[in-house]
């Protein structure tokens, strides 16, 4: 393969999605919100609050799935017992931001240089659809990754300085980091892949954006779930989703690689 040719691409792409300032702040405004709110709830919430938060009804279900798991939970305080609790349930928000940047990025690409017309130029040129397309992939999936990755070391490094190392072990366990490790790439093909689909039916990029959102629910459903107590996130759920998030990913990017054909484009992409 020409890599020269799939380096032109992403540099174009990339110095693009470096003057889209609009684009830029979707991928890193929810981070850092995601960033806040459980450090917030964690650390200053029971400043305010004390024993009566620390004692609500709600939390004594996850507490009891927390302690069936690790035997040693039970030797926390109430109060590092509830930080666990609290900053575990917001670390599967880490995986939104992948599959909104990823597909937020692609459909932006696509579809401008579909209402542009430079699309059809960019393919009269020598580089193939399959190093088009690989340009485009990792324009649109490297950088939700990297400022994914590094939001989830600021948490992590926050959490060890503010709760110490107790809190640190139950919360940064081997769950998380496979979460990381193996969900993030994933999830940001899967943006990848809803992008290229909805792109070659929408002509506008928010709409492709707020038909491809839907995807956000069963992450939404992971959280809710947590919360209510009903499974804890653990290393085995990681793996069977990251199985399941594979064989996903590729039956879209297949699809997505049928649509974006030269052909198509140049008949159908209206």
């Amino acid at each position: 393969m020409n890599w020269q040719r799939v380096n032109t691409v992403f540099e174009k792409e990339w110095l693009e999605l470096r003057q889209n300032r609009s684009l830029l702040a979707t991928l890193i405004i929810p981070l850092v919100m995601f960033l806040i709110i459980p450090l917030v709830t964690a650390f200053v919430l029971p400043l305010l609050l004390g024993d009566a938060l620390t004692a609500d009804p709600d939390i004594e279900d996850v507490v009891a799935l927390l302690m069936e798991a690790f035997p040693a939970f039970a030797n926390l305080s109430a109060l590092e017992q509830f930080q666990v609790y609290m900053l575990r349930q917001f670390l599967a928000l880490f995986l939104l931001s992948p599959i909104i940047g990823s597909m937020g990025i692609a459909t932006y690409s696509i579809i401008g240089e579909k209402t542009t017309r430079s699309l059809e130029a960019l393919l009269a040129s020598p580089i193939r659809t399959d190093q088009l397309l690989r340009a485009k992939s990792l324009a649109a999936a490297i950088p939700p990754l990297l400022i994914t990755w590094f939001m989830f070391l600021l948490f992590a490094a926050i959490v060890f300085g503010l709760g110490g190392i107790n809190v640190f072990i139950y919360t940064m366990d081997s769950a998380a980091w496979g979460m990381m490790l193996l969900l993030t790439p994933l999830v940001a093909l899967l943006g990848l892949g809803l992008g290229v689909i909805v792109s070659s039916r929408a002509n506008d990029p928010r709409t492709a954006q707020q038909i491809g959102s839907l995807v956000i629910l069963p992450i939404v459903a992971l959280v809710v779930g947590q919360s209510a107590g009903i499974f804890l996130l653990g290393l085995p759920l990681v793996i069977i989703a990251a199985v399941i998030l594979l064989l996903i990913d590729l039956a879209l990017l297949a699809i997505g690689v049928s649509l974006f054909n030269r052909e198509s484009i140049l008949t159908k992409w209206k």
